[in-house]
């Protein structure tokens, strides 16, 4: 297998980490295999729809991150080890002055790394990118200055459309970093499907990915109603399905909770997301969020509500990951995650997990003897 869609995004990947979903299914717990790491808590862009809308003058100290990656390096829970480190979130990551060597420092430890951004300074950047990430995605969501404008508020689209050209120009042909656009549109602006596709071949990108905005997951009012995001959704997948370009062209399979609530109807039932369902959530402990203050969070969709952190790091005081992740408050989160207490700021992206973890789950193993 050699294209994106069989192997970088191929979501069968999750079977390499089969023992944790078996863990999981048995009760026990396990180490996250990726860490989201928030280097800074602000950004130099007023994107309207955006998931992290708490801004504040924020940065993770270097003393902080030091002793954060060199615990993660070590972190150990049931033999299960982190795996890749992603800076994104609570803010523009590259907007943090030691965001070169905060990457070094992660490769150095062994991680694998990927990178989420706005891409406003990717050219001051661009060559750390492309030494130590294994994909790098540009936030950029309207394919012409003006829809960018509009949605980022921000001036700088020459610039981002540059930096990501060098980005691609500086791995020399190699497969690494994998470098995509991602394209959230609203009902103004999807009928630049095509026209966010053609700035992805310009650029000589892998990719790009068509989404509607998410609105739950910062308990944020929707600027759409369910029918409109179902409308976008379906006219990015009618230029998808044209498309038979170079480049990988994806469509978002995340979906906010008010498109899959209020569809139970029994012929619909199967298409709702897993976890309403069985009204459980267990794959939650393979990822960890900490924000650029040290603040720790068991999904990237809770980042920034009130009421579900596991706490936050302290080094100075010992209150490191280790003892967060085995607390009483991560234990009474989780249980509340389980019970997908937070489910109305949900968009499922863990949804494939947790069947997964439901098949491990049944002791009976029904019709497992064929194939």
């Amino acid at each position: 297998m050699t294209g994106l869609s069989e192997r970088e995004f191929n979501p069968l990947k999750v079977l390499h980490h089969i023992d944790r979903l078996r863990a999981l299914a048995d009760g026990e717990d396990v180490a996250p295999v990726t860490v989201e790491i928030d280097p800074v808590a602000y950004c130099n862009h007023a994107c309207g729809w955006c998931v992290d809308p708490v801004h504040e003058p924020v940065q993770m100290t270097p003393e902080m991150y030091e002793c954060l990656i060199s615990e993660l390096s070590g972190f150990d829970v049931n033999g299960f080890r982190v795996e890749g480190v992603v800076f994104k979130g609570g803010g523009e990551p590259t907007l943090h002055p030691q965001f070169g060597a905060m990457l070094e420092r992660a490769a150095a430890a062994g991680f694998a790394i990927g990178v989420v951004t706005n891409g406003s300074r990717l050219m001051d950047w661009a060559d750390v990118l492309a030494a130590h990430a294994a994909y790098v995605r540009v936030s950029i969501d309207g394919p012409t200055a003006e829809s960018h404008e509009r949605v980022h508020r921000s001036n700088d689209f020459a610039a981002i459309l540059a930096g990501t050209q060098q980005l691609v120009e500086n791995r020399r042909r190699t497969r690494s970093p994998v470098v995509g656009l991602s394209f959230a549109m609203d009902i103004q602006t999807v009928e630049l499907g095509e026209e966010a596709i053609r700035l992805g071949e310009r650029l000589g990108v892998d990719y790009i990915l068509l989404r509607p905005p998410f609105f739950e997951e910062v308990g944020r009012v929707p600027t759409m109603t369910v029918a409109e995001a179902r409308h976008v959704r379906s006219r990015l997948q009618e230029v998808a399905a044209r498309y038979e370009g170079p480049i990988e062209v994806q469509i978002g399979n995340w979906v906010g909770d008010a498109e899959s609530s209020g569809r139970r109807d029994a012929r619909v039932a199967r298409s709702l997301p897993i976890e309403h369902r069985t009204g459980r959530c267990l794959a939650s402990p393979l990822l960890a969020v900490i924000t650029a203050a040290g603040v720790v969070y068991g999904c990237c969709n809770l980042r920034a509500l009130g009421g579900w952190s596991f706490g936050r790091l302290n080094y100075a005081a010992g209150q490191n990951l280790a003892a967060l992740w085995r607390g009483e408050q991560r234990r009474e989160i989780l249980e509340r995650m389980h019970r997908t207490e937070c489910i109305a700021h949900c968009t499922h992206p863990l949804s494939r997990y947790n069947e997964m973890i439901e098949v491990l789950k049944d002791r009976e193993r029904p019709h497992s003897q064929f194939v």
